[in-house]
């Protein structure tokens, strides 16, 4: 499996990226390609991906982690290439309207754990006060699991899907800990290692503390850099 951050506002050492507020990852597997998250801005997103490479016309799945417009803004990026778009259930009836009106018509609304394809999955956390989904995909043995603010806590939606037999050993995304206390930091990072997490890749709202204590714990194999792409 490869992944590039095509969206965030990281700092990049590839010429031509530009750094904005949102965040999407595009996946890559054996006969696949599936985006998490859309970034806030079409043009950003099309920009950062021709950088990086990458051909949105392939995109055949799109999961999205929560309704807010910096992760879902540049859908309409993809509305000609008609992909089936995953949204959790919760608040998904005025997003789902709206996907309808860009042109994206396949829209499924996940309320359970689902395979999407072979060794990847949506577990969803309606549960939380903002309706969320996190995208585990199989990669050596375990599982890298993708969120995209993790609003019910990271610590938590990782113990729920080792509670439901996945063995996750790497998270990518956001976790929500921007401008939150010291104290929560570490005991979030700390927490994960004890969940079996290996490794961590902190984007868009993590925060310079959780990079810190990531790269303490031996938990931060390559620091996040925009239009970069990751092997696991």
């Amino acid at each position: 499996m490869e992944y590039t951050v095509i969206y965030d506002d990281l700092p990049s050492f590839i010429e031509g990226c530009t750094r904005d507020f949102g965040l999407s990852v595009h996946i890559s597997l054996e006969g696949l390609s599936l985006l998490f998250d859309a970034g806030s801005r079409p043009e950003v997103l099309l920009k950062n991906s021709r950088t990086a490479g990458l051909d949105l016309s392939k995109i055949r799945l799109v999961v999205v982690s929560h309704p807010h417009t910096d992760h879902t803004g540049g859908l309409k990026a993809l509305a000609s290439g008609g992909p089936t778009v995953y949204v959790p259930h919760g608040q998904h009836k005025g997003l789902q309207e709206w996907l309808n009106l860009i042109g994206l018509k396949e829209v499924v609304v996940v309320k359970g754990v689902r395979e999407l394809y072979r060794g990847v999955y949506v577990i969803p956390f309606p549960e939380s006060q903002i309706s969320e989904q996190a995208l585990l995909v199989e990669s050596g043995g375990g599982y890298t699991m993708f969120v995209g603010c993790s609003h019910p806590g990271v610590h938590y939606m990782v113990g729920r899907a080792v509670e439901e037999g996945f063995k996750v050993e790497r998270v990518v995304g956001g976790l929500h800990l921007s401008g939150q206390p010291e104290y929560k930091a570490r005991a979030t990072v700390m927490e994960l290692k004890r969940l079996g997490v290996k490794e961590l890749l902190p984007l868009h709202c993590s925060g310079d503390l959780v990079l810190q204590y990531a790269n303490l714990l031996g938990m931060l194999r390559e620091k996040p850099s925009l239009c970069k792409t990751y092997r696991a």
